[in-house]
């Protein structure tokens, strides 16, 4: 993660996320891959899977914002990609307890193929980890036995959105 979800890249991801502004998300493209590419280290992911937004949820907002970075930041780096696809549709986990987020999605997330070892799982914004903790078991459940986690940011602690 290479921001904390604050100020200007708070508003950069909004502005990608809810306004479905391609060139924020460019922008935010840009650097989650130079940020990967400079923490890589001994850690060699072989895919990149995303947690989708529901359908519904994305025919909404107009794009599913976490599917549009995975195909690019996969394209760039040369990696395939994988979607975890939701089961159902939850309630927003905007302005949940950890506790809340974690029921929310608690096995919501669905890998329909096998998995290489080593993935890369991509969200935009990690507040409590549940989303990530939720697609992890996902896809363990494929075979994914080493799972390192990526968002474009990270809320400060003590901090919700």
């Amino acid at each position: 993660m290479p921001f904390l979800y604050e100020d200007n890249i708070a508003s950069l991801i909004q502005r990608f996320k809810f306004n479905a502004d391609r060139r924020a998300g460019q922008i935010l493209l840009q650097l989650m891959v130079q940020a990967f590419r400079s923490h890589q280290g001994p850690c060699h992911v072989q895919a990149i899977v995303t947690a989708d937004l529901h359908p519904g949820r994305a025919r909404k907002r107009g794009f599913d914002q976490t599917l549009w970075l995975g195909k690019r930041m996969a394209r760039a780096l040369d990696l395939p990609l994988y979607q975890a696809t939701r089961r159902r549709l939850t309630p927003t986990q905007r302005g949940l307890s950890r506790p809340a987020r974690k029921r929310n999605v608690r096995r919501v997330y669905q890998v329909t193929s096998p998995l290489p070892a080593q993935v890369l799982l991509l969200d935009d914004v990690m507040t409590t980890g549940a989303t990530l903790e939720a697609l992890s078991s996902a896809c363990r459940e494929q075979g994914a036995a080493h799972v390192t986690a990526a968002a474009l940011a990270r809320t400060p602690a003590g901090h919700a959105i």
